[in-house]
This record gives structure tokens, sequence and C-alpha cells, in this order.
């Protein structure tokens, strides 16, 4: 019998189809009879959105119905020194949630496994948040996948724009302008701010630096160099000083905890603020507009915070651990995590943020975060941005003295 070429071509694609089938019900029948415990470690924050844990669990186990899931709340001050002793131990869990300045000492490290190839599994993964995915990333790497954000923008007193007839900034001369006019209204108030603007809130100091197109590091060949004695970053300081000398009775000293009970004191007509923030400033009432760019048209790089969620590379069971982060950042679960008032982890669904986090929201379209440098963790440690920006603050250097001093730091650090 003569065999045609579209028989040959017949008989392959039944092959084929016939093996596809075999596999995948081999995959189901493994699924099925796996037994045993995935293990996660998140923070307490979850226990406020019960809904979506529960969503996740039940989702992984439609997958793994044999598989029990163990979530573990941890809390933000041990959970490292947790998971350091765990990952000595060769005792992790398989899923652990990292603030995202945390993940890359561990990415670097080698401590977390490489999930690039899981990466089209995740939901949303073409337009995640930038800052949260570059928080994950690592040489070209996926080890964490971004879990929700957080993000600032500036609040504002309802009431007192409403009396002077002032409309929520979208320029940064607008900002300016209604922060003057607040001041002349208020001059009789020597412990009023018009912009609540602490010496040592880096989070806020450095978008303007980032507004300017400056850094506080960059590369060269091979090599971090501080930048914040760079042109731009000393334009995008100098601009923050201004605010801070003629808009602001904040400590110069001080850093920006607790600025909501500040604010909720009745002096403060403007915070960089949280978006949770509104919760705790009664009596007072507060709303949202992103901060403006020194560009018309565009917002200041807010920083992103957030979490990310990781598979530890000793882990004994990372495909477990793979899926359940997969189920837990699906879109039904972020959904739930956005509810509960927080950002989600993709640009997709910033549009179902409502309240006063719908402004936060906006903002978090452009962010900036820290440089993806192995050894960013020791800057912070040694605290050398909230000491230039205080010296900035009280006069105690000037701005490019402490910009060029902090710059020499950072890039001894990093090295």
């Amino acid at each position: 019998m003569r065999i045609t070429r579209k028989k040959v071509i017949a008989i392959i694609s039944s092959m084929a189809l016939i093996s596809s089938l075999f596999l995948g019900a081999s995959s189901a029948n493994a699924s099925v009879k796996a037994k045993g415990t995935v293990t996660v470690w998140i923070q307490g924050d979850a226990k406020s959105w019960p809904a979506a844990i529960d969503r996740a669990n039940r989702m992984f186990n439609s997958k793994y119905p044999n598989v029990k899931v163990d979530i573990q709340y941890q809390t933000w001050g041990d959970s490292l020194k947790k998971l350091d002793a765990a990952l000595v131990a060769g005792n992790t869990p398989d899923v652990f949630e990292f603030g995202n300045t945390q993940v890359l000492k561990y990415s670097a490290a080698g401590a977390l496994k490489d999930i690039s190839s899981s990466k089209s599994r995740f939901a949303y993964s073409t337009n995640w948040l930038k800052g949260l995915e570059e928080a994950g990333s690592y040489d070209g790497k996926l080890y964490a996948v971004p879990y929700y954000a957080g993000s600032r923008a500036v609040m504002y007193r309802t009431d007192l724009f409403t009396s002077l007839k002032i409309k929520a900034p979208r320029t940064y001369e607008q900002f300016t302008a209604a922060a003057d006019k607040l001041m002349a209204a208020n001059s009789s108030n020597s412990k009023f701010s018009a912009v609540y603007m602490p010496g040592k809130y880096w989070y806020a100091a450095m978008g303007f630096v980032y507004d300017s197109k400056g850094a506080i590091a960059v590369q060269e060949a091979g090599k971090w160099k501080g930048s914040l004695d760079s042109a731009a970053s000393i334009e995008g300081l100098t601009r923050w000083k201004n605010i801070v000398d003629k808009y602001s009775k904040a400590d110069k000293s001080g850093d920006e905890g607790g600025q909501w009970e500040v604010f909720a004191g009745g002096n403060v007509a403007m915070s960089y603020s949280n978006g949770w923030e509104t919760c705790c400033i009664a009596p007072q009432k507060g709303a949202f507009f992103p901060m403006p760019s020194i560009r018309a048209g565009e917002y200041m790089p807010a920083f992103l915070g957030g979490s990310n969620l990781g598979v530890p590379a000793k882990s004994k069971n990372p495909d477990w651990g793979v899926h359940w982060i997969k189920s837990f950042t699906s879109g039904q679960a972020m959904r739930e995590i956005v509810k509960a008032g927080n950002l989600p982890n993709n640009t997709s669904m910033l549009t179902l943020v409502k309240g006063g986090n719908k402004q936060v929201a906006k903002g978090a379209n452009s962010t900036w975060f820290v440089p993806a440098a192995e050894k960013w963790v020791n800057v912070e440690n040694a605290n050398v941005l909230q000491t230039m920006l205080s010296d900035i603050a009280t006069g105690k250097k000037t701005v490019a003295e402490a910009a060029k001093d902090a710059s020499a730091e950072i890039t001894k650090l990093l090295n």
C-alpha cells in the first residue's frame, strides 16, 4: 500500500496528540497523587485580605488536592532573621514574602530559586508594576513575583483648599503657588506647614532627584558609582531643600514616621503620604493628588513600596511554591487585595482602585526604585541618604558638599 505524504503527516499528528494527552494525564495524575505540605511565610498584613488567601488556597488545592497549605504569618521585624536561620539549617519555607527592597540581597546570593521559566504562568506578568518587577529581578532573571504595592502622593486638607479656592495642582508651578497661598493665609501660626517635609524623608527627596533625571547611583564599567553629586541630582536636591526651607516646619533632623498624627493636629495643609494614611488623620479630612513633575503633564516619580513573593532555593517543594504564588497573584485574588486598600501588582488593574487611593494609583504609573546593586542594603543600613538630607536641611552642609560626601560613601559601600 502506498503511503502518501498526507497520510504520514496525519499519522505523526495523531501520535503527537496521543503523546500530549498521555503526558497531560500523567501530569494531572502526579498532581493528584502529590501529598505533603506547602509552607508559606507571609507578613501578617495579609490577614486584612483573608478572601484572597482563601481563594489562593482553593485554586492551589484544585491542582494539588492532597497537599496542605500551611500559612505562617510573620512580622517585618524578625522575618529575615528567621529566613537566614532557616537557610543555614536547610529547612526553609516554600514561599517567602520580601519587602521589595529586601529581595536583591537574596537573589544575588543564590538563596532564591530562578523562576524565569515560569514567568508566563503568572497573571499580568507582561505589565507588572515596574518597581516591583525590578525588585524581583537580578542579572536578567526573575527571582520574586510582584505581590502588591503601596505608593505615595500629596495628601491635602480639603477644607483649607476650599476656603482659599485652591484646586488640586496639576503642575509643579501650581503646587508651589498653592503652598505660597496657604503659608500667607496662615502666617500667624508659627507651627503651620503648607508642605510637611521632615529632613530625613528620603523617599520624598529622592523623588525630586529622579524627577530631575538624577539618580542615587549608576553603573560604570561593571562598578557602581554614587551619582547624587551629578548636576541633575543636585538640581533635584536643591528644589527639595527649597520646599523644606520655605513651606515646612517639620523637624529637619526627623523622619516621616507618624506624620499622619501631625497632620491630624491641624497645622499641616499638605504632606507626601502613603495612600493608607487618610485612615489616621481624624478630625481632619484629606484627599490626594499625584505630586506634579517639573515637566507639564507628568507626575513626579514616586517610590513604589510593596512586597514580592519568592521561592527559597532550598525549598523541598519549589513547584508547589511557584503554583501557590501563581494562585495568590491571580486576577481574582488580586481583586480582593485591591479591595483591601492596596495597589495591585500590575498597571492593568490600577483603574480598579477606588476612594482616596485612586489618585495614588495614578502616580504609581511613574515610579523610581533603589539601585539594583547587590550591596544596596549596606547603604540603607548606614543611613547614608538620611544623613545627607539632614545635613542639607539643617544647613550643616551645602547641597553640593553633602551630595559629594554621600556619593563617595555610596560608591564605597556598593563596591
